[in-house]
């Protein structure tokens, strides 16, 4: 008996074709158990994010105080470090009027102890604007050192608010515990 191609591609075409209405049936039923752990798993999913989304709000109310006070309080920080550079700017310029100062009183000065009255020898005491003068020099050093003084307390409050608000932040972060959902991989 021979053997035509025609005889032997009509039954593996029907062997074949068998096969994949198998295969496919098998798809079919994996299709039907596989998608119903996919819906859970998007219900599943769907509900954890809402609980998420739920909590931030939550979250996110909680902290709107907070964070309102800690931009306040870096608009304050910002003003107060502006003010202390326009104080130090001060600070420079009236020190450097001062060195001038101090230099031209002593120029007068030195000038003044050398007029010595040709008959008795005798020094000419200062005159009253000389005293004046120093008085002023010595006034203006006070101002400044308490000017530093107003300047540190300044800083120190000010990094204190800063470390208390640090603080208070961490301690309200740690305070909030989120509960871990509850989610199983597969039914």
């Amino acid at each position: 008996m021979s053997f035509t191609p025609s005889t032997v591609a009509l039954p593996d075409w029907r062997i074949h074709m068998d096969q994949m209405h198998q295969h496919q049936d098998t798809f079919k039923s994996s299709l039907k158990e596989t998608k119903s752990y996919l819906d859970k798993l998007q219900e599943d999913i769907g509900k954890t994010l809402e609980k998420v989304s739920s909590r931030e709000k939550y979250i996110n109310n909680q902290l709107e105080r907070l964070i309102q006070e800690y931009r306040s309080t870096q608009a304050k920080l910002s003003e107060a470090k502006e003010h202390d550079q326009q104080a130090s700017g001060g600070v420079t310029e009236r020190t450097r009027i001062l060195a001038e100062v101090s230099e031209h009183i002593s120029v007068i000065d030195t000038n003044t102890l050398c007029v010595i009255y040709t008959d008795r020898l005798s020094v000419i005491p200062p005159s009253a604007p000389v005293v004046k003068i120093k008085q002023s020099l010595t006034k203006l050093k006070q101002e400044i050192v308490q000017m530093d003084v107003r300047i540190g307390v300044v800083e120190h409050t000010l990094l204190q608010a800063k470390l208390k608000e640090k603080s208070n932040i961490t301690r309200d972060m740690h305070a909030t515990n989120l509960p871990e959902p509850a989610t199983r991989p597969f039914a």
